[in-house]
């Protein structure tokens, strides 16, 4: 679906702006774009610092669950970190780990199992824990919604601290619970994933020890946060944008910063070009979540706290093999399920796919979403006999909302506004569908592609010092996506048709004679033009293309429109 291009505006005075800070007024013109509009919030912005942030002991409740774990370390009592199977939860989990370790505490982990146990903690481990003499469960990524296996815990003598950033259910646990997103927290930050709060968490936690934390382990355990964040794709505004820049700002400097993250970049061909966000989430993190899906993710764990190099590089290379597997399942269930799905297309599409493989429905939801711009769910058969699946949504549905109203109809769920898991029985599918489609206040416009536009550019404008200027408001993600620019009634003096790459490459040249190099991916079925002297309208980046040693600005387009010529 062809998206609808929509200009963003600004009233800010662009001039003030690019003169008080230093930079060109298309930058101005990105940073208002994204509500950057004050001195002190540009200068933040632009030359993060960790020392802006705010103190994590403000997060309600954070002060006890430091307490609770220094003393359990104090009096030597057993402690098990329940983590997740996802990088998210596996770098919470690494980071606390390694904290009390280094604190010399009785400290062990748990990764649960994706398809037999599915996310979150469960009762069955609860007891084996109590059984096995442990003092104390810390859960990361997870335990938000467990108020019923904590109270569990509590009556067979065993403490629980939770450090989530889900969604708080309308019961809290009763234990110490860090969750930015609760509403009686007060932090003025919402949106850290956990290994990020673990990640604030642990410097407090040796403090508390009395112990202060070397500065290699605050920089090992910021570069894991900064990939966790990325990783999860929560908003990359405010501290998470501070936190993601100085951890990228570590890893490039110091690629082995933790040794077997090293490994992994080493395996994936990175040890010598630049860590930025398209490598941590398309290149690294994949890796890391295929161990969750297809395997075990405690290999991520061990990965991650391993000090031979033999092991290092045998886990990496698992983790590669694995995510090519995961690639594999993921392309065969959505080209299985997406001509499945029957037009009209509903508000929320919702397919259940028994061939489907559970670890991988996310993705193929979130591919779903994308090719059809709505809600969607993928489900498939459990070992249970149940069904379970997870859901990927749009910006203005509230993923977790609207499964909160369906909750009588759901077995478990879990999640936030953009992203859930679910399990229900098999017979509940069709209600479940009809109530979602018939609550959901979405309508066709919602269901239209939007391309936002942050400026138009003449193609003199698209220079090799703009992009260079431009990688300055990096990283981007949700919340500050990549600056998309437009040209009108640009001629292309050449273009190039590699159908067999579906990529398109364009020589545009103004009537000035500024000539710049544009490339598209996966538009080549929207091109009905000619090979030269084509005439259009044009949405792209501008980026810095590196060949052979030299540097050139080039055009990644977005979209095109075609004009008569």
């Amino acid at each position: 679906m062809k998206p609808v291009w929509r200009a963003r505006e600004t009233d800010a005075d662009l001039k003030l702006m690019s003169e008080t800070l230093g930079i060109g007024e298309i930058s101005a013109n990105v940073l208002a774009n994204r509500g950057v509009r004050t001195k002190k919030s540009a200068k933040i912005f632009l030359s993060p610092s960790l020392s802006t942030l705010a103190n994590p002991l403000l997060m309600k409740d954070a002060e006890e669950a430091v307490r609770v774990i220094a003393e359990s370390i104090k009096n030597n009592e057993k402690i098990i970190i329940y983590g997740d199977y996802d990088a998210d939860g596996v770098m919470g989990t690494v980071i606390l780990l390694k904290t009390l370790r280094s604190l010399g505490a009785n400290v062990g982990y748990y990764i649960p199992d994706r398809a037999a146990e599915g996310y979150g903690m469960n009762s069955a481990a609860v007891k084996r824990f109590a059984e096995d003499g442990f003092h104390l469960i810390i859960a990361v990524d997870n335990g938000i919604s467990a108020a019923n296996e904590v109270d569990e815990a509590n009556a067979l003598g065993v403490k629980a601290v939770v450090i989530d950033h889900h969604e708080p259910s309308e019961t809290q646990p009763n234990a110490a619970v860090v969750d930015p997103k609760r509403r009686d927290c007060e932090y003025p930050f919402k949106h850290y994933c956990a290994a990020g709060l673990a990640y604030r968490l642990s410097g407090e936690i040796h403090a508390a020890a009395g112990v202060p934390q070397p500065r290699e382990a605050h920089d090992e355990f910021l570069v894991l946060a900064a990939v966790a964040t990325l990783c999860d794709i929560v908003s990359l505004v405010g501290e998470n944008r501070t936190l993601v820049k100085c951890g990228l700002d570590v890893l490039n400097t110091n690629k082995y910063v933790n040794l077997g993250l090293g490994s992994l970049i080493t395996r994936r061909d990175y040890l010598n070009r630049e860590i930025d966000a398209f490598a941590v989430g398309f290149v690294i993190g994949p890796c890391i979540n295929a161990a969750g899906r297809l395997a075990d993710a405690g290999m991520v764990v061990e990965l991650l706290t391993a000090e031979g190099s033999a092991e290092r590089f045998a886990l990496a290379e698992r983790l590669t093999q694995l995510n090519e597997e995961r690639k594999s399942y993921t392309n065969e269930c959505f080209e299985r399920v997406l001509p499945s799905i029957a037009e009209p297309y509903q508000k929320v599409v919702v397919a259940l796919d028994s061939q489907a493989h559970e670890s991988v429905a996310g993705i193929v939801a979130g591919r779903i979403r994308d090719a059809l711009n709505r809600p969607a769910f993928v489900l498939t058969r459990s070992s249970d006999g149940g069904v379970k699946g997870s859901g990927r949504s749009v910006e203005g549905y509230d993923m977790f909302k609207a499964l909160t109203a369906q909750k009588e109809l759901l077995t478990r769920f879990g999640g936030h506004t953009m992203a859930a898991g679910l399990s229900l029985p098999e017979e509940n599918v069709e209600s479940f569908t009809e109530a979602l489609n018939a609550e959901c206040s979405l309508c066709e416009n919602d269901f239209v592609p939007t391309l936002y536009i942050d400026r138009e550019l003449a193609l003199e404008e698209v220079t090799l010092r703009l992009a260079k200027e431009l990688s300055a408001l990096a990283p981007f993600g949700k919340g500050n996506e990549e600056p998309v620019f437009a040209c009108y009634n640009v001629l292309a003096e050449s273009v190039r048709i590699l159908n067999e790459k579906n990529t398109l490459i364009f020589s545009f040249v103004s009537k000035l004679g500024a000539r710049v190099k544009g490339i598209a991916f996966g538009l080549n079925a929207e091109y009905g033009g000619g090979a030269k002297d084509v005439l259009m309208d044009v949405a792209f980046t501008v980026e810095v293309n590196e060949w052979n040693g030299n540097e050139s600005v080039q055009m990644r387009v977005k979209n095109f429109e075609l004009k008569g010529n």
